[in-house]
This record gives structure tokens, sequence and C-alpha cells, in this order.
């Protein structure tokens, strides 16, 4: 069950304030791995990738892609994203926030390339695993 931040505009917050899941995706040696976070500004973003790539298991990743979605006082949605080189990966994990409706949330998709090219099966990949974070939170 998510919180609702208002009944009027039926936005979902995550119950947890972070959650990681490791390896949720394994195809063709190539492993994902989903971060999902409560964030309410631009700052608390840069301060949570800042300490994620402090991380080794995501310092040495080959691509640790985002999305956030973030509710201003104004009431609009800034809404962001980086590929970090899995060129359109971003894509996949906003259209999922939009989606279920998720604000004040970054998702964070973590790939370990093995070398073996996907193609677009990587973004149903990044789509599952944005998909199976957002159940769990």
């Amino acid at each position: 069950m998510t919180n609702k931040l208002s009944l009027d505009f039926g936005w979902n917050i995550p119950k947890f304030k972070r959650k990681i899941l490791s390896n949720v995706i394994i195809d063709r040696k190539s492993k994902y791995s989903v971060v999902a976070w409560i964030v309410a500004s631009k700052e608390e973003v840069d301060l949570f990738m800042k300490e994620i790539l402090l991380d080794d298991y995501f310092k040495k990743a080959t691509h640790n892609t985002f999305a956030y979605r973030i509710k201003l006082e104004s009431w609009s949605i800034l809404e962001w994203k980086n590929d970090d080189g899995e060129t359109g990966a971003w894509m996949c994990i906003l259209r999922e926030l939009q989606r279920e409706e998720y604000i004040n949330t970054i998702i964070v998709v973590t790939r370990y390339f093995w070398w073996i090219h996907l193609q677009t099966d990587r973004f149903k990949n990044v789509i599952d695993a944005t998909k199976i974070i957002l159940k769990e939170i």
C-alpha cells in the first residue's frame, strides 16, 4: 500500500525512505539492480547521487541511470533524468514514475554490462526493474 500525498491529487509517495534491490534482473550476464529513495528537493537528489556513487558497488557499475519527480511549493512537478551512457533508458524510468503518479521519488537502475549487447531488450529490463521496485515501495 502506498501513502497518498493528497486524496485530491492522488500522488504516490514511497512508504520507505530507501529501498535497494540487487540483481533483480539478469539477462545474458548483464545484471540490473534498482534503488528508490524519497527526495524533496534537487539538493537532496544531488546529495543522494553523491552518496550512492561513493559505494563501490555503484561506482564500479557500467551505468547508473536515474529519473526523479519532485513536487515543488508552487505545486508544479520537477522532473529530471540522466542516462549515464545508457542512451534512452532514463525515459523508461521517468515514464513509469509518471504512469504510477509518484512524486518526491528518485529511481536509479544500475547495470553491470557483460559485453553482450542487449539491443532494445535493455529498455525492457530497465522498465521491469522500475516496475519491480515501485511494487515494493
